[in-house]
């Protein structure tokens, strides 16, 4: 398969998601007048393909609770057995990390950590963290001077830096190392997101499409390697731009690559002179993801 092809010619450990909607509806089914996804249905077809690494999404762990059945995980650590590995990612959807009502940081913090204590079973090589959410997302948004962006944003980094705190102390107690937590770029400054992780000594998710789209801040993709290259954790490959288009503003990601305007070249070159080993993850559909696949064999 074409992504062993890669992995043996630059030594990269590529992965997919596939939770693409056509993917998770091609996977859902009914049981006992209930809806249940087969998960494990999605993991095989990625590992089928000929990826090496799969990153689970937690948000299934509090929507479809049975997606994380003891029967999945039995299956999944066989596969982790022959070679397979897995990252995680933890829960975004109602989550507030950086939340200065209190009662909701709290609550976010401990939805956050309850998936672990059936998923360290699976020794993920890393657990992916937003620092931020939908708060931080709507102050990048607001039309507003910059310097009063920062002033909101610092705001939330310090509620932040209480809650990874807190992730950080219980991930230990369950035998979880900081640099297994990857803090990720996200519509939040990526400044802001490293302060965090240099803290409290995690890593860090590069994301390439939110970097791309300018959700991050002003930062280019090389340069966010770069500056995390001590602790770089994982990464999630895509395509996006940020562009203005006949007078308006047009900001897309989660493009098959070639779609946008990531630098294939420049951006291996870098992983190269880093000897990054770590999974690169494709959040891309699988059809794009073999796209993405062809589209960087022509380009190394």
């Amino acid at each position: 398969m074409e992504c062993n092809i890669m992995r043996n010619r630059a030594g990269l450990r590529l992965g997919a998601t596939a939770l693409s909607l056509d993917e998770v509806l091609e996977a859902l089914q009914l049981e006992n007048s209930a809806i249940f996804l087969d998960y494990p249905k999605l993991v095989r077809k990625i590992v089928e393909i000929g990826f090496n690494h799969v990153e689970l999404n937690t948000d299934l762990y509090y929507i479809l609770p049975a997606s994380f059945s003891r029967k999945n995980l039995e299956e999944w650590m066989l596969m982790r057995n022959k070679g397979v590995t897995f990252s995680v990612h933890l829960p975004i959807w109602s989550i507030e990390l950086d939340s200065p009502v209190e009662d909701i940081r709290v609550a976010s913090v401990n939805a956050v950590v309850k998936p672990v204590e059936i998923l360290e079973d699976l020794k993920p090589l890393a657990y992916v963290l937003h620092v931020a959410g939908p708060l931080a997302s709507e102050v990048n948004r607001m039309k507003v001077k910059q310097e009063y962006k920062m002033l909101f944003f610092e705001f939330l980094a310090n509620n932040a830096l209480r809650s990874v705190e807190q992730i950080v102390s219980y991930m230990a107690d369950a035998g979880v190392d900081s640099r297994r937590i990857a803090l990720e770029s996200i519509e939040f400054p990526f400044s802001k997101t490293l302060k965090v992780a240099e803290r409290f000594d995690t890593s860090i998710c590069i994301d390439t499409g939110h970097i791309l789209a300018g959700y991050s801040g002003d930062v280019s993709v090389d340069d966010a390697l770069k500056k995390c290259s001590e602790r770089l954790g994982e990464i999630h490959l895509h395509d996006a731009y940020r562009r203005v288009e006949e007078g308006r503003l047009v900001v897309r990601d989660h493009l098959p690559l070639g779609a946008g305007d990531l630098n294939i070249e420049s951006f291996f070159k870098v992983l190269k002179e880093m000897v990054f080993t770590g999974p690169i993850v494709f959040e891309l559909g699988l059809k794009d993801a073999g796209a993405s696949l062809s589209k960087i064999a022509s380009c190394l």
